[in-house]
Parts: C-alpha cells; structure tokens; sequence
C-alpha cells in the first residue's frame, strides 16, 4: 500500500472496547476511513457508525460473511469473544485482509497452533492487540531499567485488579445476564487469560521470557466459571522472580499499585490508575521522583494503531506478533496446569500442548 493511502477498515464486534480503537484511529496520524460495522446486534453497531467523528457512508453488518462478501475494505479490527478469534481471524487472512485481533491469540492451545500456521502463509498483516506493550509507564520503566536507575532488579510485584461493570462486559451482542466472559470455555479459562494479560506482557517486556509458575485459582461466583481470583509465582529465564496477584470483580476495591519493581539501589511503582502515574525512589533520591504525564493505560492504543497502520504501508508480514502473544498463553495455561498438579509447571509449548491429539494436556 503506497504511503498516505488512505486504509480502510471493518470494525468487527462493536463494544466498548472498539471505542478505545476508534479514539486510537483518530490519535494514529494515518489517513483511514471506518467503512464497515460487523455485530450481531444491529443496535450495537448502528451505535458504534453514530460515534463516528464524521458523516460516513460506513456499512453496517451482523455477520462477518456478509461483510466479506461485500469485501470492499483493507483491514479489519476483530473485538470479539475469546473462541471466536480464530475462525474470524482465519477468515479475514485467508480473504486476503490484513488483521488487528484484540489479545489473546486464541482460547486455547489448538486454536493458536492453527491460528499461527494460517498467519504464517496469509499474505496479509496479524497483529495481536496487546496494548500494554506500549503502555507509557511500562515503556518509561524499561528505559529506567536499562539505564541501571535501580540497579539490577531482583523482584516484582504485579496487581490486576479490577472493578468490572456490566458496561465493560457487553461486547458483541450480548447482555449482563448472558456474559461470554461467565463462560470458561468460551474464554479458554478465568481472569489469567482475559485481563491479566495486559499485566503478563509488560513483565515479560522487562524481564524477558517466563520460564516456569506456580499458582493458585479460586472461583467464588457461581455466575462464573472461570477464576476471576489468582495468585502465581513467575520464574523467569533471567532469574528475577515476579509475583501476581488477579482480583476481576463488580464490587467496588480499595486501590493497589498496578506494578512495583524492586532492584538492588531502588523501586520504580506504577500506580494504579488508569489514567497514568509512576514514581522512582532510589539510593540516592529518598524523596523520589514522580511522572504523572506519561499518558496513561488507555494511551498504549494509540501506538499500537500507528504500529499496525505502518505495518500495512510498508507490506510487513510474519507473525512475531503471534508468537509474543502466545507468551501470555502459554502463562495461563500453565497455571492452570500447576492448579491440577500443585507443582510447577513450565510455560513450554511441549508441556502443555500434545500435538499428536492437538488437545492442551490435562
């Protein structure tokens, strides 16, 4: 695609989430135009081509084939449950579209295998919506790291938590009452595989890859299948350790800082807010510095929409998107692995993913 050009793109699922991808559209600096709106509730996507910034002739559908078949778009934006991401996905590649699908990869380890051999032939872009990763305060705290601000870190201490409305868990049609995200196996299991993976990913971004876990899980409302309590022990191959804690409820909690990295002269603290904010102490600075303009959880879209908009101009392929997103994945399942055997359990593809019956070993 030739620089300028302007990208045209489908957005498919209309929930809450797509609003975070359409600001990040506006924030991207790249001509585009949003000419499609796939859900299965009409009144979701007629919503989503109402808050659109400008008078468009944006088409509106309730069936990913419809829109395919009308095909008149570059790329797509899939912001869909869990279990649909592979066959959705499979469908825009093999049609030649060009794919940002919201994390994870897939719900389970057999989707993901297939998901990435597709990725793999497709002559178009997958990149996994993992925005963390440009998160202004990770990003902040790795150039710190790596400046030796405190040294050589020796521990980490990471918080999910959060009070999730009902607002947050309509996505794609569906209601409070009926919340794909009640559901472990259209989710591919609990909190650990749906938010907490925004909390893995900048983990792994400052510590390098996850070598072994160890965890615990509970599941308290009966409404939900999945865990939306953990606590897990990570083992890096570098030799830090990190802790996690996951708490995903609808009741109002008290604030715990999102990360905290303690290293031999000091402690960088990402706060938690969603709005932004960190602080460094070190040796020689008690009273520590703050950053409170970085930008926030909610900016990471933004460069995560520049980078997969560039992506497309310059005819990038490959699927090292894929393989990064695995990471947080293979994290997951192998909790879930180390809750059945109370051992560790290591995050290898080998050690939980048979592939003569292509099932996640149990």
């Amino acid at each position: 695609m030739a620089s300028g050009e302007t990208v045209r793109l489908v957005f498919v699922g209309c929930g809450l989430i797509a609003r975070h991808h359409l600001r990040a559209l506006q924030e991207s600096g790249y001509a585009y135009s949003v000419c499609g709106a796939v859900d299965k509730n009409l009144d979701t996507a007629e919503a989503l081509v109402a808050s659109l910034p400008k008078v468009s002739d944006c088409k509106v559908f309730t069936s990913l084939a419809d829109c395919l078949h009308w095909g008149q778009f570059d790329a797509a934006v899939i912001m869909l449950p869990h279990h649909l991401h592979e066959p959705y996905t499979t469908e825009c590649l093999l049609a030649g579209k060009h794919v940002l699908l919201e994390k994870p990869l897939a719900h389970t380890l057999s989707s993901c295998v297939e998901l990435m051999r597709v990725a793999e032939k497709a002559d178009a872009v997958l990149m996994i919506g993992e925005q963390s990763a440009y998160w202004p305060e990770v990003v902040k705290a790795k150039e710190l790291i790596e400046s030796g601000e405190i040294g050589q870190p020796l521990f980490a201490k990471a918080n999910y938590w959060e009070s999730a409305c009902s607002a947050f868990n309509t996505t794609f049609g569906t209601t409070a009452e009926d919340d794909w995200r009640c559901d472990r196996e259209k989710v591919g299991g609990g909190v650990l595989m749906d938010g907490a993976t925004h909390w893995v990913r900048p983990l792994r971004t400052w510590f390098g890859d996850v070598k072994e876990v160890v965890g615990v899980v509970c599941h308290p409302l009966q409404q939900r299948t999945g865990e939306i309590l953990a606590s897990v022990l990570l083992q890096f191959s570098s030799g830090i350790t990190a802790s996690l804690y996951c708490h995903r409820n609808g009741i109002p909690m008290h604030p715990l800082p999102f990360f905290q990295i303690f290293g031999e002269k000091g402690e960088i603290t990402i706060d938690g807010d969603f709005s932004g904010g960190m602080s460094v102490i070190t040796i020689n600075n008690s009273e520590g510095k703050r950053f409170d303009s970085l930008g926030g959880y909610n900016k990471g879209f933004s460069q995560q929409m520049k980078e997969f908009l560039k992506a497309i101009h310059k005819g990038q392929r490959g699927v090292d998107s894929c393989k990064e997103a695995l990471g947080e994945v293979l994290v997951a399942k192998a909790v879930y692995k180390s809750v059945r055997t109370r051992k560790w359990e290591q995050t290898t593809l080998d050690n939980l993913f048979d592939t003569s019956s292509q099932s996640e070993v149990s």
